[in-house]
């Protein structure tokens, strides 16, 4: 990051904390003073403020899930002497894009034995030399015991290439599944209660655990765990399922807010959107995981697509 992003990146930052004063119903003249003087010191100031206050008046609707009148009610429900934390509170909301600071950058998890974070993948290799790549917001716990080589995945996706062992079998364990490997290279993937396995060599038998209900995989096929129910094996494209693992996403005549919020998790910086304004809009293509400034040049070059940025760090998707 240049030292001139790094300074306006600093900048927003400063205005976000005046925009979550201001809009607290209980500046004092000080305040306002202060913050005019703030405004004064430096062109970028203003700004930067201009356009947190910008964003404001155009994300403050209930469909981003965080309006003004909501964060005002945090402000006046909380006594005086909270005012400071109900104040930095909306300040990482405005600069997290509406949004908890932990779960944007994909925190939650991180004493698994391994995880990444928004915008990283990660490639492992185990005691046994299987190797594993997690995909972005993922988190495994491992645990080699006599019966088994077992991975915990409490969520995200992983690939794994295992090393073939029939008297000590390598299992994927998710919320309400496992998956064994009975070859070598296959992908699990956990969404909240649902699993899906993607068979790129030999075979692999999913059980769905509440309904003892198990089906095998072969290459070149896909199971699921959807809504409480087994699905599969149905046959599938891996390189397509498993694009990531070239840092590529695609997407098939799919919903722009799906794939909003697939490029999300490859993506450390923060990408704003109301979902149902853009749900109906269909894209399709081929697009960069690791280079968000150019997939969002492929979204905007749809006319129907406007695109903003900010710092290189916040991006705004919206219908022109």
């Amino acid at each position: 990051m240049s030292a001139q992003n790094s300074s306006y990146q600093h900048k927003l930052k400063q205005a976000a904390d005046w925009c979550a004063l201001l809009h607290s119903d209980a500046p004092t003249d000080e305040d306002i003073q202060a913050h005019h003087q703030w405004l004064n010191l430096h062109p970028d100031n203003q700004k930067a403020y201009d356009e947190l206050t910008a964003l404001w008046g155009e994300f403050n609707t209930p469909d981003t899930g965080l309006n003004g009148r909501v964060l005002n009610n945090v402000l006046d429900n909380k006594p005086p002497k909270r005012h400071g934390a109900a104040k930095a509170f909306l300040s990482i909301a405005l600069f997290s894009g509406f949004g908890l600071l932990l779960n944007h950058l994909g925190f939650s998890g991180i004493t698994a034995d391994h995880y990444t974070l928004k915008g990283q993948t990660q490639t492992i290799t185990l005691q046994d030399g299987s190797v594993i790549t997690l995909n972005a917001q993922t988190q495994i716990d491992v645990e080699f015991n006599d019966q088994n080589r077992l991975i915990r995945l409490h969520q995200g996706e992983v690939h794994i290439d295992a090393t073939t062992n029939p008297s000590w079998p390598l299992v994927v364990q998710t919320q309400d599944t496992s998956a064994t490997a009975l070859g070598t290279s296959f992908s699990v993937k956990a969404r909240g209660q649902d699993t899906y396995v993607v068979v790129t060599e030999s075979k692999v038998k999913l059980c769905y655990l509440p309904q003892n209900n198990c089906v095998t995989g072969k290459q070149g096929e896909a199971m699921e765990v959807e809504d409480r129910y087994l699905t599969g094996p149905y046959p599938t494209n891996p390189s397509i399922r498993l694009a990531w693992l070239n840092h590529r996403l695609v997407a098939n005549d799919i919903s722009l807010t799906v794939l909003l919020e697939s490029l999300e998790a490859h993506y450390p910086g923060i990408l704003m959107y109301q979902s149902t304004e853009l749900s109906h809009i269909r894209v399709s293509g081929v697009y960069p995981t690791d280079n968000i400034e150019l997939a969002m040049k492929m979204l905007a070059s749809d006319p129907t697509i406007k695109h903003q940025s900010v710092a290189n760090h916040l991006h705004f998707i919206s219908l022109k």
